[in-house]
């Protein structure tokens, strides 16, 4: 009997030592303040009135940071953040780890040298580095366009403004601190406010730049330093508001699920994505049975009315 009670007791510590907690990072577009959208006027620090029809770039080089300092890199994973056909938020997932705090992540701006400079043809269909329209690889000596601006600028919003950026030295490393720990899930929430992507950037009378001139050193380090900024609620997940906000049941075997939360705020809602980010339906704060016609993993976030996701939680429908 005390053989049994022993074994019993190493096979539950082994399931306790094995799990595993998946990380998600979320990206969060928004153009001052508001979530963002093509062909809305704005204004840099300059003063320079412009507006965006054309907003690409690469991420690349994602590693999280965990258990004291411990790096555990994502292997060949490659995300093209587009906002030409939807704005929803990126969902990016970066595996499952065994992991007890999750300290920060990193990730880069553009694509590494080695990808960089290989055949783009070489990828498969549909995978980001492959062949797309309109294209984001610049030619076989210089790679690929880390980000593709097209818009326009000047006093009257008419003057073409167009900014591609190409050359191995501005791969920049962006480093995301958070303080994350006991979780089955973390779901880091990141804002990009592109209304900081052209500071200090003179576009007063419109600009094209396709290479690695000026400024693209000044606008790959305001991507690096002005772009991204944790969302609030991911350092204080343990707040009211994310305690608060419940999506049941999980799973759900009929595709149906409840979503609660005791958030304040009329203008609040609440959007379901599936995996690839793409927008399924949007609901309000407390409501019951919603049907999810398919089954698989779906993200249910509850966003302010700029847009800016406060909570989110994940949900599988069978």
């Amino acid at each position: 009997m005390k053989t049994v009670l022993q074994f019993i007791l190493l096979f539950f510590c082994a399931i306790s030592m094995t799990a595993q907690s998946s990380v998600t990072l979320k990206i969060n577009h928004l153009l001052s303040g508001s979530q963002f959208e093509n062909e809305v006027n704005t204004t840099n620090d300059l003063g320079n009135d412009f507006m965006i029809d054309r907003l690409q770039y690469y991420l690349s080089g994602f590693s999280i940071v965990h258990d004291g300092g411990q790096v555990t890199e994502v292997e060949d994973l490659y995300v093209l953040v587009s906002l030409l056909e939807s704005t929803d938020p990126t969902i990016i997932e970066l595996g499952e780890y065994e992991i007890e705090a999750l300290e920060s992540i990193k990730f880069y701006f553009g694509v590494d040298n080695q990808a960089n400079h290989a055949d783009p043809s070489s990828w498969p269909s549909g995978h980001p580095l492959a062949p797309t329209f309109p294209s984001m690889h610049w030619g076989w000596a210089a790679g690929y366009r880390f980000i593709a601006i097209e818009g326009k600028s000047g006093p009257s919003i008419n003057q073409e403004l167009q900014f591609h950026c190409v050359g191995d030295q501005f791969y920049k490393e962006l480093i995301i601190d958070v303080s994350m720990s006991g979780e089955n899930s973390y779901t880091v929430a990141l804002d990009a406010e592109y209304s900081n992507i052209l500071s200090g950037i003179d576009i007063s009378s419109g600009n094209i730049v396709h290479g690695a001139g000026n400024p693209m050193p000044a606008l790959s380090n305001n991507i690096r330093d002005k772009v991204f900024t944790l969302s609030s609620v991911t350092s204080t997940a343990d707040s009211e508001l994310v305690n608060s906000f419940k999506v049941f049941p999980n799973p759900s075997n009929n595709g149906f699920i409840s979503i609660r939360t005791d958030a304040v705020g009329t203008d609040n809602v609440v959007k379901i994505f599936d995996v690839m980010g793409r927008s399924v339906l949007t609901s309000s704060m407390n409501v019951d049975n919603i049907e999810i016609l398919e089954s698989g993993l779906y993200y249910v976030s509850l966003m302010d009315n700029r847009g800016k996701t406060l909570a989110t939680r994940k949900v599988v429908v069978q």
